[in-house]
């Protein structure tokens, strides 16, 4: 109750709403995205789903074409099939990658306490105490990774990745893309997706050769 209301507020102070983790029917989702909520987070993820009978949130997602979506992209929150239909749908142009990524991320297999709960980190793939997936432990770099796996271009996957965060944070005037007059904050990959070399503010990291 009050959502809409808040999405509007919101909208006219500037901050980005995004829908996600709810069971709104359409004509709710209809008066979210008038109040300004133009982008949905987590898709696929705590949201209705699409039913031949039923459009879902979901599919209210995929059926408007201002409305943009980020997705997290480990394989796991989504499957990497279904990833692929849905970023295929939307194109690379309304997506925007996430990684969902807890505490543990990075530090392998094994039990962690977050947020007052034990969670389990198995073969990449985190549970909670009530066995449920409790946010990833990906990097972007994975996410990067896992969209080219299944069919993105390097420059598909770009789009996601960088510029388009960018876009909806509305700070691709500085951030996104490789433009004169930009902030030169670049990750350079190879063609097997490993790091070659990065660069922060202009500055070289001295981590790799620069060819």
């Amino acid at each position: 109750e009050g959502g809409v209301a808040l999405t509007e507020e919101l909208t006219r102070r500037g901050w980005v709403a995004s829908i996600g983790h709810t069971m709104a029917d359409i004509p709710t989702l209809d008066l979210a995205k008038a109040a300004g909520a133009r982008h949905m987070t987590h898709f696929f993820n705590a949201m209705t789903g699409l039913h031949h009978r039923d459009v879902g949130v979901v599919g209210w997602g995929l059926s408007n074409e201002d409305v943009t979506f980020d997705i997290i992209a480990d394989g796991i929150h989504v499957r990497p099939e279904v990833l692929r239909i849905a970023c295929q749908h939307k194109t690379p142009e309304k997506v925007t990658l996430i990684s969902d990524s807890v505490s543990p991320a990075g530090l392998g297999d094994g039990d962690f306490e977050i947020w007052g709960e034990k969670v389990s980190v198995v073969g990449g793939r985190t549970k909670n105490e009530r066995g449920s997936i409790a946010g990833s432990v990906i990097t972007m770099l994975d996410a990067v990774r896992t969209m080219r796996s299944i069919g993105f271009s390097a420059s598909e996957v770009s789009l996601m990745a960088s510029r388009n965060p960018a876009k909806l944070l509305g700070i691709e005037g500085n951030y996104g893309t490789i433009d004169i007059g930009k902030r030169a904050d670049l990750v350079v990959l190879d063609e097997q997706g490993n790091v070659v070399f990065s660069m922060v503010g202009g500055n070289f990291d001295g981590n790799g050769p620069l060819s």
